[in-house]
């Protein structure tokens, strides 16, 4: 029916045509219709709506092409450089002030952008920090309360990147990544029972690890592998026990505390790819 709108006033009010497409768009992409089809109305949009100042409606045609690229490039295993040309595009037109809750779901966006970028260069590192800023930014508008999948996904990332990213604070970071676990798991947002559940505390066990709390690490670590073998997910509990191993290493006479550090480093991002059909937006 919104195609057909679209196709009647086309001639008379290609603006209002082009509103209708987006609208078509993200009904469509709401509820797994084609890509291709979504991206096609959004870039005719887009194109009518250029010279208007319906500057949130472009930011938010902006952040589902992005979305899609995003998608599209993930299942390829392709850069995600489109998805984020996008997101920056939408940035650029709408502000926390203006349009807070589409501007902190493109900042979520952007960070899980560069967060899912490889590293390759030193220079890389930087693209972390931008994805950090981006995560406290929109941390400022979603609340556990009124906007829970998005809240659990940045305060996630959020943690996730403090642990990754190098720093000269690196204490001080892991301890604000596991007080952002705790966040989560206290939060009631993701089922105690739950895979999603048990990945974020082997990642706070971790966590706890790095900052040298064995006891603490193996507490969460032994209740998210018990999750892990209740839901038949093999991969999370085979992970989990790895990292228990490690730390077990850690502690004979003499520790290898570089290859600890290794066997930490290697399970966290091996944890944090694990799929899992629970989990609240992407990570």
């Amino acid at each position: 029916l919104l195609h057909q709108a679209a196709t009647m006033v086309t001639a008379t009010s290609p603006v209002l045509a082009a509103v209708l497409l987006g609208n078509a768009a993200g009904l469509g992409l709401d509820h797994d219709a084609d890509l291709s089809a979504a991206r096609a109305d959004l870039e005719s949009a887009l194109v009518d709506l250029t010279d208007t100042d319906l500057r949130t409606m472009r930011a938010e045609l902006l952040n589902q092409l992005g979305s899609i690229a995003h998608e599209e490039a993930a299942r390829a295993g392709l850069p995600l450089s489109e998805a984020m040309g996008r997101y920056y595009d939408a940035l650029g037109l709408v502000t926390e002030q203006s349009a807070p809750f589409l501007w902190a779901s493109i900042q979520l966006n952007l960070a899980t952008a560069h967060l899912a970028t490889p590293m390759t260069t030193a220079s890389d590192q930087l693209r972390l920090g931008v994805a950090t800023q981006s995560l406290r930014a929109c941390r400022r508008i979603f609340t556990a309360h009124d906007n829970p999948a998005q809240w659990s996904t940045a305060t996630l990332n959020l943690a996730n990147a403090l642990v990754y990213t190098p720093s000269t604070h690196q204490a001080d970071n892991l301890v604000e990544a596991v007080e952002l676990y705790e966040e989560i798991l206290e939060s009631g947002v993701r089922d105690p029972r739950s895979v999603a559940y048990a990945r974020v505390l082997a990642n706070q066990g971790n966590a706890l690890a790095h900052l040298g709390a064995p006891d603490a690490a193996r507490a969460k670590l032994a209740e998210a592998r018990f999750i892990f073998e209740a839901n038949l997910d093999h991969d999370g509990a085979l992970a989990v026990r790895e990292v228990l191993d490690a730390i077990s290493r850690s502690q004979v006479d003499d520790p290898d505390q570089a290859a600890f550090e290794a066997d930490l480093a290697r399970q966290v991002a091996q944890m944090a790819q694990v799929p899992g059909a629970d989990d609240l937006g992407r990570t």
